[in-house]
C-alpha cells in the first residue's frame, strides 16, 4: 500500500465475531472507521437473521414456511433475499434451489451447529427431491409469495453473500474508507 508523501499511515483494523452460525470478519483500511463499519455490519446481520434464519421460530422465513400453499406478503429484506435466491436458481439451472428446506431438515440440519451434541447423530434418510424453485409463485412488485404446498425455503446458500455485499457497501459509506466483509467465506 502506497501512502502519499506527508500523509499519516494508518494500519488496517479488524474485528472478528461469531454470526449466522459462522464467523464474521470486518477489515477497514482506516481504524477510525471501525466503530461505524462494525455498527453497520452488526445491524445487517441482525436484519438478515430476523428475516432469513431457519433456526429462529420468530424469523420471517419460519413464518413464511408455515404458510406453504397460501399466498403471503413479505417484507423488503426477505423479498431481496428471495430475489437473490431465485436469481441463483436461474443462473445455476436449479443446482442452487431455495426449496431445499425440508430436505435440509430431513438430513439433520434442523438446528444450528452450536446446538448440536454428539448423541444427535442418526442415520441419514433416503434423499428426496426438492419441490423445485420454478414452482414458487412470486410477484416482486407486490412482494406476494406462494410456496408449493409442503415446501420449505432455505435461503442459506445466498443470504450470507447478499448480506456481505450489503454490509460492505453500507459500512464503506459509513466509515469513509475501504471495507472488507467476510461471512463464512462469502467476501465483499
Amino acid at each position: 500500500m502506497t501512502v502519499p508523501a506527508g500523509a499519516p499511515y494508518r494500519a488496517p483494523a479488524e474485528v472478528v465475531f461469531p454470526a449466522l452460525g459462522t464467523t464474521a470478519v470486518l477489515l477497514v483500511t482506516d481504524p477510525r472507521g471501525l466503530p461505524a463499519a462494525e455498527a453497520v455490519l452488526r445491524a445487517e446481520l441482525a436484519a438478515v437473521d430476523a428475516a432469513c434464519s431457519r433456526f429462529r421460530p420468530d424469523s420471517e422465513l419460519s413464518r413464511v414456511n408455515l404458510t406453504a400453499g397460501t399466498p403471503v406478503t413479505v417484507g423488503e429484506r426477505f423479498a431481496e433475499a428471495l430475489e437473490a435466491a431465485l436469481r441463483a436458481a436461474r443462473l445455476t439451472d436449479g443446482a442452487v434451489d431455495p426449496t431445499v428446506g425440508q430436505a435440509m431438515d430431513a438430513l439433520g440440519y434442523d438446528r444450528s451447529f452450536a446446538s448440536l451434541r454428539p448423541d444427535d447423530a442418526r442415520p441419514l434418510p433416503a434423499a428426496r427431491p426438492a419441490p423445485g424453485w420454478h414452482r414458487i409463485a412470486w410477484n416482486p412488485r407486490a412482494r406476494r409469495l406462494c410456496l408449493p404446498p409442503h415446501a420449505r425455503l432455505d435461503l442459506g446458500a445466498t443470504a450470507k453473500a447478499l448480506t456481505a455485499d450489503r454490509a460492505a457497501r453500507h459500512a464503506a459509506a459509513a466509515a469513509g474508507c475501504g471495507v472488507l466483509v467476510g461471512l463464512g467465506g462469502d467476501l465483499a
